[in-house]
């Protein structure tokens, strides 16, 4: 039988490797387990690769759950400053953008994730890798960690730290979700975040790889207005992605997954007016008569794009510019400034970069992160039913969280 561990961690991402640091740092023996070869999680992919930390603007508003209330003790004991002196003490020079968002000064996230390797072996947390878990009991005062071909390992405290669905070919499972379940936890059903997402509208396959700067970007529920966005728009096979939609994903993944009716109305070229188009195009209409329909929107969008419109306005782009009526003119307009587009669905698992629900966290203390179920049984990051929005936000939770978990453990060990 193995010795029974004052403390296991579960899931070697962010949130567990900053729980067993945390818990170590306070004299507490902590093992930390993890299903990969190696640890780290999704860190070497943050940021585009570049490591997006954190960012100077935390608040509230950055972050979803079905009690959003509950980030805020995590956010006030390890905050922005924390997060940061936390880093320069590990050695790492940081570099703050325009937009807040806090990055290695080499924008390479791969150094985070050894940074975090060297402190987790200078404060001696064992960390055994490449392990399958069957399935975690309750047994008396104890957690039995029950292994597929080792003996089962016993514990005192538990942190699941195992995160979501999102990313699969990283090794995402959903694991920590049965458990969890199993020891009595209830789920909020999770659904893809910060993910593409898809149309089935006629002719899409025009538009691939076209991208618009700055558009601004409307969502509709169950034809209603919920928010709106300005950022990036890319158009991909059978789809859209880029900022603006990352920002729109989590509702509109949301509501997909209720069977609401989801649409997003786009504004092509927020910088001009209806005047200055209705100008710009009469204009072409008096100055270029012989010229064809398909070049009446050169320099305000791409050609592919005035195509696509056209031809789904069921105008013949072959025609001159002088026989343009009126109607058409307005019609260009209307589906410039109001692009309509209905949305079916979200891309796979594989391409959303997190997990929107999970453990439900009405069910977890949020001044310690400890289960209100099942005593000394803690979570950190993505496994919680809580996501944020690009930007740095999902990583710092993940730094929150597992602070608060493992300093919790510690004290209460």
């Amino acid at each position: 039988m193995n010795p029974i561990r004052p403390l296991v961690v579960i899931g070697a991402g962010p949130a567990g490797i900053m729980s067993a640091i945390t818990a170590a740092e306070r004299g507490i023996e902590v093992l930390l387990l993890e299903k990969k070869n190696q640890i780290g999680g999704k860190i070497p992919v943050t940021g585009d690769g570049k490591g997006n930390l954190t960012n100077v603007n935390l608040k509230k508003r950055y972050y979803h759950s079905c009690s959003p209330e509950f980030v805020l003790p995590a956010l006030k004991a390890f905050d922005f400053q924390s997060t940061c002196h936390f880093f320069e003490k590990l050695g790492l020079k940081l570099y703050i953008d325009e937009k807040g968002r806090v990055f290695p000064y080499s924008r390479e996230a791969l150094i985070i994730q050894k940074l975090l390797a060297t402190e987790l072996k200078r404060l001696k947390v064992e960390v055994i890798s490449g392990i399958k878990i069957e399935e975690i009991r309750r047994m008396g005062s104890l957690f039995e960690i029950i292994m597929e071909h080792t003996p089962s390992f016993y514990a005192q405290q538990i942190i699941l730290a195992t995160g979501g669905l999102a990313a699969p070919q990283l090794e995402a499972t959903g694991d920590g979700y049965r458990w969890a379940e199993k020891l009595g936890h209830h789920l909020i059903s999770p659904f893809p975040s910060l993910v593409q997402l898809t149309t089935k509208v006629p002719n899409f396959h025009l538009l691939p790889k076209i991208k618009l700067a700055e558009v601004i970007l409307t969502l509709f529920i169950d034809e209603k207005r919920l928010l709106e966005k300005r950022g990036d728009l890319l158009f991909i096979p059978h789809g859209v992605s880029g900022t603006a939609i990352f920002a729109l994903s989590r509702a509109a993944s949301e509501a997909l997954q209720q069977g609401k009716k989801v649409a997003i109305q786009i504004n092509l070229v927020p910088g001009l007016s209806t005047e200055e188009l209705t100008t710009f195009l009469h204009e072409k209409k008096k100055n270029f008569p012989q010229q064809l329909l398909l070049l009446l929107l050169q320099g305000i969008l791409p050609e592919k794009l005035s195509q696509f419109i056209l031809k789904s306005l069921n105008i013949d782009f072959d025609l001159p510019v002088g026989l343009i009526s009126e109607y058409m003119i307005d019609s260009i307009i209307e589906s410039i400034t109001h692009f309509f587009l209905p949305i079916t669905g979200t891309q796979s698992w594989k391409y959303a970069q997190v997990t929107g629900g999970g453990v439900t966290v009405e069910e977890v203390n949020p001044e310690t992160m400890e289960s209100k179920i099942v005593p000394h049984l803690y979570f950190a990051g993505e496994i919680l039913d809580v996501d944020g929005d690009c930007g740095g936000y999902n990583l710092q939770w993940a730094w929150s969280s597992g602070y608060l978990a493992g300093k919790s453990a510690a004290e209460n060990s």
